[in-house]
């Protein structure tokens, strides 16, 4: 069983202590509206779910831009709704990196707007023949051998699906370097962020609402550390620290202020630092609980497990790799 949930943990970026039961999918989210014509649709991660990043519609004065587009069919008919709503027509997607839970809404999003042009890095590259690939032939041997649970196969196999097109996931645009671009009539700067939480990862600063969108560099109640590299998310860290950001929207979770981007850092590194350490990775993971408290607010029990399992991926040096790479 734990083989079978390890290889949906690789497919889905889930944890095997986590994918334990099913809950029904959520309903259509809202749009939060954030200032400077801007909104927030946002992600979810339900119990035994796959999880959805967050989508952020920033409107210009010739359409809208979506920053990452989600995984599931729920997500994606959100941000349609939010779009019909705010009467706003996308004409450029922004993917943060290559993770399933913000690419894949990209597919449907283009049928719908075959004019949208997509921004991302080359990562998705080698993703696509290495990662990707390998977690997709471990879930079809977890499916065909009956270990993969039956709660998590609608998922998986929607997955799957995804991976079989990621020729279409690739970006109309390839950002390798930071670039300073006007989107929809929209002054943008794309930074990038080397061997992080992926091979290359994108994040946006908005300067006229002095907002950084850091995609999966801020994750709330865990970081999503399957494809990281520690030392090379902490420097990204820095980075948008550098920028003077009063307002950060992470890949998964509430907007932080200053200070509350400051205090998941340090728990961050906190972890890091316990993780590349030699004590028990339960202290580790303690550490992680309180550091991060407000973030996790009453999914106490997950975060843990997720801690549970990065600590062993960080002191096993499973992820060192990614930081050669």
């Amino acid at each position: 069983m734990r083989g079978a949930l390890a290889a949906l943990a690789a497919l889905a970026l889930l944890a095997p202590a986590w994918a334990a039961r099913a809950e029904p999918s959520s309903p259509l989210r809202d749009e939060i509206a954030l200032s400077g014509d801007s909104w927030l649709v946002p992600g979810a991660f339900n119990p035994g779910r796959s999880p959805d990043g967050n989508t952020v519609i920033l409107k210009g004065p010739k359409g809208a831009i979506l920053v990452d587009t989600g995984r599931t069919a729920g997500h994606v008919e959100s941000i349609d709704a939010a779009l019909r709503r705010l009467k706003l027509r996308p004409v450029a997607i922004i993917n943060t990196h290559w993770h399933l839970d913000h690419v894949s809404g990209n597919l449907a999003l283009r049928a719908a707007n075959p004019a949208i042009t997509v921004y991302g890095t080359s990562a998705i590259e080698g993703a696509l023949t290495g990662f990707l690939a390998d977690s997709a032939a471990a879930a079809r041997v977890a499916i065909s051998s009956g270990s993969m649970p039956v709660s998590a196969l609608p998922d998986v196999q929607g997955d799957l699906d995804t991976i079989a097109r990621g020729r279409e996931l690739r970006p109309d645009e390839t950002v390798d370097e930071n670039r300073d671009l006007v989107l929809a009539g929209r002054s943008l700067s794309l930074h990038v962020a080397e061997r992080a939480v992926t091979a290359r990862d994108l994040w946006i600063y908005d300067a006229a609402q002095r907002r950084a969108i850091v995609g999966d560099l801020v994750t709330g109640a865990v970081p999503f550390l399957d494809t990281a590299c520690p030392e090379g998310w902490l420097h990204a860290l820095d980075a948008v620290a550098a920028v003077g950001a009063r307002q950060i929207i992470p890949g998964h979770g509430a907007p932080m202020n200053r200070t509350g981007f400051a205090r998941w850092r340090d728990a961050f590194g906190d972890f890091i630092a316990c993780a590349r350490g030699s004590g028990a990775l339960e202290t580790c993971s303690a550490g992680w609980l309180a550091g991060a408290a407000e973030f996790i607010g009453t999914d106490g029990r997950r975060a843990k497990a997720m801690a549970d399992y990065y600590g062993e991926l960080i002191r096993s040096g499973k992820l060192d790799g990614y930081c050669r790479a």
